[in-house]
């Protein structure tokens, strides 16, 4: 029966991350905070400094009329009491309801510009020398502002009440506010913007350390580091110490391997010829265990050689990294046909030497155990890998199927018809965050499929 299991490989529990922090929200949230208090506070203050300025200036003028209209305070006639002379009344005091009155209250005394008309309006007298200013209501919705004064002239004390209605000028205020709220929010906006604009400019010279990096991890050559900026140098060329030591590490552990293997070969053939030399009781024993630790050295010969030379961090380049490993194992599984359709695949970013080994032990399998032919197929798509490696051989029983999908299972890959060894592979494909199908095709033959994330 034709099953196609998939085996998803998870990573170990972890107790879920903390989201990241952000940077550039972190100082967009911040300037934008620090804008609009500095916006609305100068909004404010200017608000305040118009209507101070316009109260100061109607003042201004409320004492000047006050004195105007002292000056022509004069004895009536024939001794009919005190008048304002027309010499000391401006015009506007002249109109009713104009807002702009004046009263001068004294003993038996009440004198009032025709403005007021008959508008009731009691205020209280002050002293000589006293003087005061306030605000209040006036008639018809009016805003007054008024100045009191107190005097003597001819021996007799005066209080002098001096009205100017200040509603044209607090809606001109009012209006002169809204456009500075609006000037205030177009900047505000304009800033804003140019604020991402400076910081994604700026956040720029982060993307050229990361390629920076991307080119330490794939370049054999040293990246020119003059255009990062001084602040984050430190930082890329430790992040370049660092996989610099990785590199050579990988390469040693590698290179160490293989040398072991190699060297391991000649005592391990001197104690086979030591075992058929002589004839014991576990003489067999002996010999099985020498067979299973040579075999396991060639393996690991083998596996050095697909590979080639060591180059750990460089991504695969399919249309170089490739054609040699075919051709070694054209070599030793010379029965074998090997088709691979990798064209439309290009650069992979996986490691090279990760990608060659799972390339290498998949195709390994697929050689030993076909018939006669061997079908590699590479496809790139917008997210993802995808690698599909078929033979035509006599496929296997699903319950080893089964048992290769369990994470840490493995067929003894030298019994004939037991499968695939998969173990690095899984190990491999875990370490992208991909998956891994093993599958009988129709009519005959097995296909391994792997998909990983680009």
């Amino acid at each position: 029966m034709t099953a196609d299991l998939k085996h998803k490989q998870s990573s170990p529990d972890q107790p879920p991350s903390r989201p990241r922090l952000s940077i550039r929200a972190q100082l967009s949230r911040s300037l934008i905070i620090a804008l609009c208090l500095t916006m609305g506070s100068l909004l404010i203050v200017v608000n305040w400094g118009v209507g101070q300025i316009a109260h100061e200036y109607i003042l201004s003028r409320l004492k000047h009329d006050a004195e105007s209209i002292i000056a022509a305070l004069q004895p009536a006639a024939e001794n009919l009491g005190w008048e304002v002379s027309a010499r000391g009344e401006s015009a506007v005091y002249q109109r009713p309801l104009s807002g702009h009155y004046y009263l001068v209250i004294g003993p038996d005394i009440e004198l009032r510009s025709r403005s007021l008309w008959d508008y009731s309006a009691e205020f209280s007298s002050l002293a000589q020398g006293e003087s005061r200013r306030f605000e209040m209501a006036g008639i018809n919705d009016q805003h007054w502002l008024v100045w009191q004064q107190g005097f003597s002239k001819g021996g007799v004390l005066f209080t002098l009440t001096v009205i100017e209605d200040s509603s044209p000028l607090d809606a001109l205020k009012w209006r002169y506010s809204f456009w500075a709220l609006l000037v205030v929010l177009g900047g505000a906006i304009a800033l804003f913007f140019m604020q991402q604009w400076i910081l994604t400019r700026n956040f720029r010279y982060l993307d050229s350390v990361r390629d920076k990096i991307q080119a330490f991890r794939y370049a054999d050559d040293k990246p020119n580091l003059s255009t990062v900026p001084q602040e984050l140098a430190p930082l890329a060329d430790d992040i370049e110490q660092l996989l610099q030591q990785l590199k050579q590490r990988v390469s040693r552990s590698r290179h160490s391997l293989g040398n072991l293997a190699h060297e391991i070969k000649r005592p391990l053939h001197r104690l086979q010829q030591l075992q058929d030399e002589s004839a014991t009781a576990v003489s067999a024993d002996i010999k099985t265990l020498l067979d299973d630790i040579l075999w396991l050295v060639q393996r690991e010969l083998k596996r050095a050689r697909i590979v080639g030379v060591s180059s750990p961090g460089r991504q695969t380049e399919l249309a170089d990294d490739l054609p040699p490993m075919l051709d070694i194992l054209r070599k030793l599984y010379p029965a074998i046909r090997i088709n691979a359709d990798v064209a439309a695949a290009g650069t992979l970013p996986q490691d090279r030497d990760d990608m060659l080994e799972l390339l290498g032990n998949v195709l390994d399998n697929a050689c030993k155990y076909g018939l006669s032919e061997v079908d590699l197929k590479i496809i790139r798509n917008a997210d993802r890998v995808v690698i599909r490696v078929s033979d035509d051989g006599n496929g296997l029983p699903q319950a080893h199927i089964e048992q290769l999908m369990q994470r840490g299972q493995r067929l003894d890959e030298r019994l004939e018809g037991s499968g695939l060894g998969l173990s690095i592979c899984h190990d491999i494909v875990a370490s992208y965050q991909g998956h891994l199908i093993v599958a009988n095709r129709p009519p005959h033959g097995v296909q391994v499929s792997i998909e990983l994330p680009l």
